[in-house]
């Protein structure tokens, strides 16, 4: 019995009962599965499967060449293309993640926050979204803190 335990869990001392040591009549009977109807070997949780998903090699062409990217940066490609061709929400989108991310500048801060209230308004939904993402890829028996003083 005592072979059946790895080193650093075989307890100590020189007894019948006690820690690591069950008495007999609780121990778990042969071929019992302790949770029968747990998670099965392979399955993955929600946020693994975005991140398979979103890290996943594409193929993608650029002009004349053909490149291979993650599909997360495929998207963010195609998002920030079509806001330099004028698509405001687009632009918005990408500044706001820019913003999440904390990559602007104080200056590029500055600037976005001149920008007028539809703009604004538009901002604060993709951070309001983005926010609400985050929190919905938490774990779901975690508790939430409160980053507000």
């Amino acid at each position: 019995m005592l072979g059946d335990h790895p080193a650093k869990n075989r307890p100590k001392g020189d007894y019948e009962v006690g820690y690591g040591r069950p008495p007999t009549t609780h121990r778990f009977k042969l071929g019992n599965k302790a949770n029968p109807k747990g998670r099965k070997k392979g399955s993955h949780n929600r946020k693994v499967v975005i991140r398979e998903v979103l890290l996943q090699v594409v193929t993608v062409r650029e002009g004349d060449t053909v490149k291979q990217m993650s599909a997360l940066e495929a998207v963010l490609k195609k998002m920030l293309a079509k806001a330099l061709a004028g698509d405001n929400k687009a632009a918005l989108t990408i500044i706001g993640i820019a913003q999440k991310e904390g990559i602007l500048t104080p200056e590029q801060e500055q600037v976005v926050d001149d920008l007028s209230e539809s703009d604004q308004a538009i901002l604060e939904d993709v951070r309001r979204r983005l926010e609400a993402s985050t929190v919905a890829d938490a774990p779901a028996g975690g508790t939430e803190v409160d980053d507000e003083p």
